[in-house]
């Protein structure tokens, strides 16, 4: 058969395998006959190996197959399959042992040694991670859950308190903020990302140890943030400067700041001179142990993962200027973090309703 009418065969049955419903036996013949197809064009058998990650030995054996029986002889053969070493109920055996153990660092390497010492079986270490996926297990990071927080408490403020202060504040004209603090480092933070197989990604340390605090506020349901940075640790007398200096730039006569129980923003002369600006200033505490209900904990991870990630400064000045300049351009950022809170803005469904107000074009009109 001329190769032409072998590629023309091979394409009109690669062409009838994708009108047919997906199966994974036939996805692995599709890509047997694409493997084929392009041996046939004059591709040597390293690049096509190397396309479809597998052995030159795998596409001598497609193509002795397909030139002795045809088309047949690419599809999958039955196999009978080994008998698997551990059966139903060990698996949930070890299953449940990984579970209750769940305070301690479970790897591949030691599941290996439990399956050998607990149940006498022996697996390939870079198969486990497949075992525990098909048993129901996932490779996740741990968090902490701070014991200490009242439920009961947090049930008050979710579903009673914080409707209440939307409900009241912003018909009289109140702007709602989430405020907190947090720190970048000119080392920076390193993260996961692609890059060439079998080379590290090295991100340049000038060995120089600096950090910038970043004071920020943010309104929920507009996407607006407004941060302010001090290379100083924050205080009450700072905290009490952003407050002034928020005010000023969002043109509004009534702040509400939802704040954490830092022992600064509870400081006896701060809540003292808060009292006399009751007119237009209220701060408002959320539970104690509760950094999951303040949005603007979301916004400082958005913020490292984009922005600061796989990055290092020469200098506390250098870090500076880069944060500066994050910042200048958050404006523009307002939609996308409007996206970003999509969970909080679902759980806050009812609270987004009262405003009634465009926050967002108010304060573009105004700039």
């Amino acid at each position: 058969m001329k190769t032409r009418e072998i590629l023309s065969k091979l394409k009109t049955h690669l062409d009838h395998l994708k009108k047919q419903n997906i199966t994974p036996s036939s996805v692995r013949t599709m890509i047997r006959i694409k493997a084929l197809i392009a041996y046939y064009k004059g591709s040597s058998l390293d690049e096509i190996a190397r396309c479809y990650d597998v052995s030159e030995k795998s596409v001598k054996e497609w193509i002795k197959r397909f030139e002795k029986d045809g088309l047949e002889g690419l599809n999958d053969e039955e196999r009978s399959g080994r008998p698997p070493k551990l059966p139903a109920e060990k698996l949930e055996e070890l299953k449940e042992i990984i579970e209750k153990q769940n305070q301690r660092i479970w790897v591949a390497r030691h599941v290996y040694v439990l399956l050998v010492t607990t149940f006498g079986v022996v697996y390939a270490v870079k198969y486990i991670p497949q075992l525990l996926d098909r048993i129901g297990l996932s490779y996740n990071k741990a968090v902490h859950n701070l014991i200490k927080k009242d439920n009961e408490k947090r049930r008050k403020w979710i579903q009673e308190k914080l409707p209440e202060i939307y409900s009241k504040k912003v018909k009289e004209g109140w702007r709602i903020f989430y405020q907190d603090e947090v720190g970048f480092q000119t080392e920076g933070t390193l993260g996961y990302t692609w890059g060439p197989k079998g080379e590290k990604i090295e991100i340049p340390n000038y060995g120089r140890h600096g950090r910038m605090n970043l004071i920020g506020a943010f309104e929920l349901g507009t996407g607006i943030f407004y941060g302010v940075l001090t290379s100083f640790k924050v205080n009450a007398m700072r905290f009490r400067r952003f407050i002034c200096h928020l005010k000023r730039e969002m043109r509004t006569d009534k702040i509400l700041l939802i704040c954490d129980n830092a022992r600064f923003h509870k400081a006896k002369w701060l809540s003292q001179w808060i009292e006399t600006q009751k007119a237009w200033l209220v701060l408002e505490f959320l539970p104690a142990y509760s950094p999951d209900f303040n949005p603007i904990e979301r916004l400082w991870r958005w913020m490292k993962t984009e922005f600061i990630h796989n990055k290092c400064w020469k200098s506390k000045e250098d870090l500076k200027e880069y944060l500066r300049d994050i910042l200048d351009k958050m404006p523009s950022y307002a939609q996308s973090l409007k996206s970003l809170m999509k969970k909080e803005n679902e759980r806050f469904e009812k609270i987004c309703e009262y405003y009634e107000v465009p926050y967002l074009e108010q304060f573009e009109l105004a700039a």
